[in-house]
């Protein structure tokens, strides 16, 4: 059956086939339900599709073309500042030059780049301090990740405005 459906699809990544056909030597030491649900999901066109763009996602992410040159445009800008500043007054060029450099969106678009290029994409929590004296108390720092859901206290605002709107004594 497995070669009847990578005959169908000629896409089939290599990898997953090996998976598939090592499935046969697994049956003697596995329950016959879980080898058909992973045979079912190796063979699933969903799962090909997502190893064919992780493939691909791989193979460009290899592509020295596009790596940043620099991941540290901001200190170049602003040694490139301490070198305009000096020189504005010499030429209208450097002047226009000068005031671009250190428009506040240009500064955000190059931190952003550095961000990228660095591959900063998380915010990071301040350090720990490691020596603590016995006589502080402990401070839990906390972390939280909001997902597609409102937050508790929005979702009471909106209860409240909605209790509000139907009645008159608010």
């Amino acid at each position: 059956m497995t070669a009847v459906v990578m005959a169908k699809n000629s896409n089939w990544d290599p990898a997953v086939s090996k998976l598939i056909s090592s499935l046969k030597e697994a049956e003697s030491l596995s329950d016959a339900q879980e080898i058909e649900f992973l045979r079912s999901l190796l063979e699933s066109k969903e799962l090909n599709a997502l190893v064919n763009v992780h493939s691909k996602v791989a193979k460009v992410g290899k592509d020295d073309r596009l790596a940043p040159l620099l991941s540290t445009s901001m200190q170049v800008l602003f040694e490139v500042l301490e070198l305009l500043s000096t020189r504005c007054h010499l030429s209208p060029v450097c002047k226009e030059a000068f005031h671009l450099f250190q428009n506040p969106h240009f500064q955000s678009l190059l931190c952003a780049h550095d961000a990228i290029a660095q591959k900063d994409f998380y915010p990071h929590l301040p350090e720990i301090p490691m020596e603590m004296d016995e006589d502080e108390e402990t401070i839990k720092i906390v972390q939280l990740v909001k997902s597609n859901e409102p937050l508790v206290g929005t979702k009471l605002l909106s209860f409240i405005d909605f209790l509000c709107n139907r009645s008159s004594y608010c």
